[in-house]
């Protein structure tokens, strides 16, 4: 089935062209040329069209079938009238009269065939199939009417015509019989069936009334245009064909359509100015009518590339819209799509394709791309590569220097919007990160106030529970002594003793208070004694490796009093929460860093717990802290404090 459609639509081309060679060289008549072009060529172009867009609808067959049967009608008609240089078909030969006959009778029934089925082409009511099947008496009856000598369906005025009437009849009865919604949807058919019949009864109206004349076989011609015309906007506008045509397949055929016309006129003021002229003045005029419509020809090209495609920028345009939308290009996916659907646009490309460097790569995709790409260009600045574009073939001819210059411009444009961006980028990128350490740093700064407050409050109470008691305790012997010695100055001893043990009991409660508000040793000695007199009160064996150059060295005293109090903390959560049985503290400078470790053999802690006491007495000295923990693995607490300034622990010796 498919050769034999392809076989049809060669054959219509061989007969469209036979039949325009005829027109130019055997027959003289403008009219035989008018019919030539305008009769058989649009059928045979919109029905090859339709089939190449949609090879298994049925209305691209028969509209196919049609255009195929036009074409052989005007060609059979032109050769028989080259043999009698006339178009005298009373006077032809039988054996042409009845070919003529036949195939304009099967061609009648082709269009009311073609007309009254659309959209679909299938039969859907009962009395179609009837009517249409019935129509094809109409071939026996031209054969008979032929041959017996009666005039033809087609002149010399087209009585045949009458019977296209019932396309356009058959077309409006069954869009009144479909349901109200599919009417909505398919109120084109209507005015399809509207345009056909006026196009198909005016022409027959004015033969009738006015008889026949130089206007009714322009009417005629006109007539015959209707259908394809009709099926062309259906198969564009309303996708009949259920198939998206492209646009640059409605560019190609409104291009064709341009160029015919343009060749048609050319041609024709040829013919008459070698009617009335010698040969090289009609050369003249010739060259003439070419370079005067030649501009007609571009404008209306132009024309139908706005129609189609819509109105394009030009390459400077796009570079001045382009190169202004650089300076506010903070948005590196926008700007990728922006340059994707410019350069297809601009440069009518089958596909676009933007791919950007950075930390999360941007692609944006303009078109669908193929395998490989016919242009390539890389986004560099400073020697960085910050992307690539990538072109597609071109709808329509291949890359010109200029088209290479404006990718290279466009690139170098892009580069240094996308370094913008990139800069632009790591620059919110570090705000946010300073906005996140200040909210933290004002959150540590809260706990730190938090944790003082809770400190006074320790201290006092302490004070008053502990140290104020004892205090009443020692106050309270020293009472009871004065009141012994007064009565007797023998039993005073007992009462003496009890004060000095209150009082010693006084004084170990204020060096404890003292020690855990600044430790002497710290003050003393400094960090290595105060951390291994911290581990020497631990109910639990704590080890203490210090590096000989943290021994001897004096850091200073927010550094000292961070790093003891993030020991002594540490200390104090592995008591509380590991149920440790054992730990080591290690105590190291490196690359100018003041480096803790304390490490337990406990329980440890879930991953997303953080103590904040910890960090916030690193970050209070700009260091860092990190934990690390897991359940019954112990934990281990590595803290890193930079050191300003720092001095020989005075009078030590290694």
């Amino acid at each position: 089935m498919r050769w034999l459609l392809r076989g049809s639509a060669l054959l219509g081309a061989i007969c469209v062209l036979w039949s325009v060679v005829a027109a130019l060289t055997v027959l003289d008549s403008s009219l035989t040329v008018a019919v030539a072009v305008a009769g058989p060529l649009p059928s045979w172009l919109v029905g090859v069209f339709a089939w190449r867009l949609a090879p298994q609808h049925p209305v691209a067959r028969q509209a196919l079938a049609t255009g195929v049967l036009f074409a052989m009608l005007a060609a059979v008609a032109f050769l028989a009238a080259a043999e009698g240089n006339a178009f005298d078909f009373v006077q032809l030969p039988r054996m042409w009269r009845v070919l003529i006959g036949g195939i304009a009778a099967v061609l009648i029934v082709a269009v009311v065939r073609l007309v009254g089925l659309l959209p679909d082409g299938r039969y859907r009511f009962v009395y179609e199939k009837a009517v249409l099947r019935s129509l094809w008496l109409v071939v026996p009856f031209a054969l008979v009417l032929t041959y017996a000598g009666g005039p033809l369906p087609v002149s010399p005025i087209p009585v045949g015509l009458w019977l296209l009437v019932l396309g356009p009849i058959l077309l409006a009865a069954r869009y009144f019989q479909l349901p109200r919604a599919q009417r909505r949807l398919l109120r084109w058919l209507l005015g399809m069936a509207v345009l056909v019949g006026a196009t198909v009864l005016v022409p027959l109206v004015t033969a009738s009334r006015l008889g026949p004349g130089q206007l009714t076989p322009i009417l005629v011609l006109v007539a015959t245009m209707a259908v394809p015309v009709a099926l062309a906007v259906a198969a564009f506008r309303y996708r009949m064909l259920g198939v998206e045509v492209r646009r640059s397949t409605r560019y190609r055929l409104l291009w064709l359509l341009i160029a015919l016309w343009y060749i048609g006129v050319v041609a024709g003021l040829s013919l008459a100015a070698s009617r009335f002229l010698s040969l090289w003045p009609a050369l003249l005029v010739t060259v003439a009518a070419t370079l005067a419509v030649l501009p007609i020809r571009t404008r209306l090209s132009r024309a139908a590339a706005r129609r189609v495609f819509g109105r394009r920028p030009s390459s400077y345009e796009l570079l001045v819209h382009f190169g202004g939308t650089l300076e506010q290009a903070f948005d590196l996916p926008a700007l990728a799509d922006q340059l994707a659907g410019g350069l297809r646009e601009v440069l009518d490309l089958s596909w676009a394709r933007v791919r950007l460097r950075s930390p999360k790569p941007v692609v944006a995709i303009a078109g669908e791309p193929s395998a490989t790409a016919r242009l390539e260009v890389v986004l560099r600045h400073s020697g960085d590569d910050l992307g690539v574009l990538e072109c597609g073939a071109k709808t329509e001819g291949e890359f010109t220097a200029a088209d290479e210059e404006l990718v290279a411009t466009l690139a170098r444009q892009s580069a240094l919007a996308v370094r913008n961006a990139r800069l632009s980028a790591e620059l919110l990128a570090r705000l946010e990160q300073i906005e996140r350490q200040a909210s933290e740093l004002e959150a540590s700064r809260a706990r730190i106030v938090h944790a003082q407050n809770s400190e006074r409050r320790r201290i006092q109470r302490r004070l008053h529970d502990g140290i104020q008691q004892e205090l009443i305790v020692l106050l309270t012997s020293l009472r009871l002594a004065r009141n012994q010695l007064r009565r007797d100055p023998g039993q005073v001893d007992p009462a003496l003793g009890e004060a000095q043990e209150a009082l010693c009991r006084v004084v170990e409660e204020v060096r404890e208070a003292a020690h855990h508000i600044h430790p002497a040793e710290l003050t003393d000695q400094g960090l290595a004694t105060a951390v291994e007199s911290r581990a020497r009160r631990m109910p639990v064996p704590v080890e203490v490796d210090a590096d000989p150059e943290v021994r001897t060295t004096r850091f200073p005293v927010d550094l000292e009093e961070a790093a003891y109090f993030i020991v002594s903390e540490a200390l104090a959560n592995m008591l509380k929460h590991a149920q440790a049985t054992q730990a080591t503290i290690r105590l190291s400078l490196q690359a100018g860093e003041l480096c803790l470790e304390i490490r337990d053999n406990g329980r440890g802690f879930p991953p997303d717990s953080r103590p904040a006491g910890l960090h916030d007495r690193a970050d209070t000295v700009g260091g860092r802290l990190t934990i690390v923990s897991g359940p019954d693995s112990g934990t281990t607490v590595r803290a890193r404090l930079p050191v300003r300034e720092s001095a020989p622990v005075p009078g030590w010796i290694p």
